[in-house]
């Protein structure tokens, strides 16, 4: 169980819970308390219950305590998960402030209480010492208010963005049925001319637009007719000119209203066909992932490092014995558990890391299934990043840990040579029975892709097997389950000791994938010269903007060993899409890696150049070789004006073939 878990206790044990929303797990490291942070469903206060470590797992055991789900970011910030903050601050018209600066400046209040954080939850009385630094603090803060930031920041993985305040639900409220007078910026006819919308309009705008809608008229058809019909208007002539007016002084909606509404009410396809027809619809829309004997948390940390296949892989075109696949372990220092893993084609780099680091932190159900891989999620529970990871001086020394602050508190890199400083994850390495006979290799008979999901399947194999009695305590001695990684992992995480912070899925793709152009079309999205398309972002209606506007050119992430999935970037949100099969795609192609896609769209590239070079001249050839057959030139003719003549002489003609090509009349 992560901080960020958010617990409820069954009936009959309120007791634990008090009736309140939202309760999310502060663990306290090796004390024998555990804190409990309430929040309201509105985010506007935390407080903080204290319970005996004792109690606390025994409360779990029996029962009375149920983990509903961990959450990254606070429940009050839903609805804006998920949405890049650049594009959200991109759409603001004149700020005063920028959300950035919003998060910063209550970062900033809270600044000096982080670094005592452990000290403050070890305190008998943490929110005392928060409120006395609210109290002394320039400009003064409000101690609730400041509690809750604090605590925020802690829960939901020490990011910044928790304290971003819930702007989002500004303006999302329907006023319609409170008010009475119209809505918006003042009406150009006048201060109190114009009506506002009430529910009975409401239904008279549907029931109006349902009964005269026809893709043969125009709005202004639709709209004079659900006035006069519907409700009742007639036509006068006004100070303005002739307008609608109702005889009995009823409201009606002007023309922005009407449409507004409709839209409102309606499905924009559906729309679409009633206003243009199916033809026209159809035509402007788209096609349709020991060193343990100081620590007690699982994530308190982590080990990264690689290893090489001894096998040699199969190149994809040929089937040559190739050399130099990396792969990278995450490794947890507590339970042994391979929490992460990464590859890369040739020598090791920064790439396999940070495809590791993404492994670490998203769920793997949903990794494994990028590379075709199917599992149970109690085959691999490891959800989550450590704040500590221990690297060597490879290519992984290089990390840029200003990139990381959000996530990241410390990286260690190893001494030169010296594997004894990250021993978790060197002994977890597979290992080849050596002989002293002649010299010899393997040459797999699996490419790139297979062999980087045989190592998927390996790692969890390990996980479920690995010899793990130096991890086990006196108290899981007494559980009597297997000492393997998988089921230490289980237990601690059971009681709450997992110091991992939870990084929701859309920016550890932005966090550790390396972007790379694609281009949307009306068809769907290309990515070298591969074709890829998922529901939801037809839902969008990009397609249809796509096929009036030509193509769009987008940011893709990918992992570079398996691209049968990709995400692209839309208005700040991300999209998965998945590799588009036809009738004719070879079973298994789906699974190829980056490089391998690379080469065969530069293969495709030069075919198609020389397509191009050879067009005219064989275009040429042809219509030389005519004009020698024939000493007729290709073009032959005269361009007359007006419309072939139907005379006497144009009758002959036409009896004249029709008899010499036996045709009777």
């Amino acid at each position: 169980m992560m901080t960020g878990s958010r617990l409820s206790a069954p009936e009959g044990c309120g007791e634990l819970v008090n009736g309140v929303a939202y309760h999310f797990l502060i663990s306290d490291g090796g004390s024998n308390r555990v804190r409990l942070v309430e929040f309201d469903e509105r985010g506007t206060r935390a407080t903080l219950v204290t319970m005996s470590r004792l109690r606390f797992e025994a409360a779990l055991e029996a029962g009375e305590l149920v983990e509903m789900d961990v959450q990254a970011h606070p429940p009050w910030l839903d609805e804006a998960a998920g949405i890049e903050n650049s594009w959200r601050e991109s759409r603001r018209v004149n700020p005063k402030e920028r959300y950035e600066d919003k998060v910063n400046r209550r970062l900033l209040a809270i600044a000096e209480l982080v670094p005592r954080s452990a000290e403050i939850l070890a305190s008998d009385n943490p929110e005392a010492i928060i409120n006395a630094h609210a109290k002394n603090y320039e400009p003064k803060q409000h101690p609730g208010r400041l509690r809750l930031w604090f605590f925020s920041y802690l829960v939901f993985g020490k990011s910044k963005w928790a304290l971003l305040p819930s702007l989002h639900r500004i303006g999302t409220w329907d006023r319609s049925n409170k008010i009475v007078k119209k809505l918006g910026r003042p009406p150009r006819f006048g201060k109190n001319s114009g009506f506002p919308i009430t529910p009975e309009m409401k239904e008279k705008i549907l029931k109006g637009f349902l009964e005269f809608k026809r893709a043969h008229k125009t709005q202004d058809d639709i709209y004079g007719a659900a006035l006069r019909k519907t409700f009742g208007c007639q036509v006068r002539e006004g100070m303005r000119g002739r307008e609608f007016f109702h005889p009995e002084g009823k409201s009606f909606p002007s023309p922005f209203q009407f449409w507004d509404w409709v839209k409102k009410q309606t499905d924009p396809a559906s729309l679409a066909r009633d206003l243009k027809g199916p033809s026209s619809a159809r035509a402007r829309s788209g096609d349709k992932g020991s060193f343990s004997a100081q620590l007690c948390n699982l994530n308190q940390l982590v080990e990264y490092d690689g290893f090489y296949p001894s096998e040699k892989i199969s190149g994809i075109i040929e089937g040559a014995a190739l050399d130099a696949f990396c792969v990278v372990r995450a490794v947890c220092v507590v339970s042994g558990a391979i929490v992460g893993i990464g590859f890369a084609k040739g020598r090791e780099s920064m790439e396999a890391y940070r495809m590791a680091l993404f492994s670490a932190a998203v769920d793997k159900v949903k990794y494994c299934e990028l590379f075709g891989v199917t599992i149970t999620p109690d085959q691999w529970p490891s959800v989550g990043l450590s704040s500590r990871l221990v690297f060597d001086r490879g290519p992984a020394a290089h990390m840029e840990a200003e990139e990381a602050i959000e996530w990241l508190s410390r990286l260690e890199l190893t001494p030169v040579h010296s594997g004894q400083s990250k021993a978790t994850v060197e002994s977890s390495h597979p290992r080849d029975k050596q002989t002293n006979d002649q010299a010899s290799y393997i040459h797999s008979g699996l490419n790139l892709v297979e062999m980087a999901r045989r190592e998927v399947r390996r790692t969890i194999k390990d996980n479920e097997t690995s010899d793990a009695k130096s991890h086990m305590t006196e108290e899981m001695w007494l559980q009597e389950f297997a000492p393997t990684p998988l089921n230490v992992w289980k237990y601690l995480d059971e009681r709450g000791r997992n110091s991992g912070s939870l990084m929701p899925f859309e920016q550890a793709v932005r966090e550790f994938l390396i972007p790379l152009p694609a281009t949307i079309r009306n068809d769907g999205v290309y990515f070298y010269g591969r074709k890829y398309n998922s529901r939801s972002l037809i839902d969008t209606g990009v397609f249809d903007r796509i096929a009036r506007n030509g193509v769009i050119r987008v940011k893709a992430y990918s992992i570079t060993m398996c691209v049968r999935h990709i995400w692209i970037e839309i208005e700040g949100e991300l999209f998965e899409l998945s590799f588009v099969y036809t009738a004719s795609t070879k079973p298994g192609s789906a699974d190829i890696s980056l490089e391998d896609l690379q080469v065969i769209n530069e293969a495709r590239l030069r075919a198609q150049a020389i397509r191009r070079h050879e067009k005219v001249a064989i275009e040429q050839q042809h219509k030389t070789t005519f004009e020698e057959e024939t000493g007729k030139d290709w073009d032959a003719g005269v361009k007359k004006l007006g419309r072939p003549s139907k005379d006497s002489i144009a009758q002959r003609d036409l009896e004249d073939q029709k008899r010499l090509m036996g045709i009777k009349s």
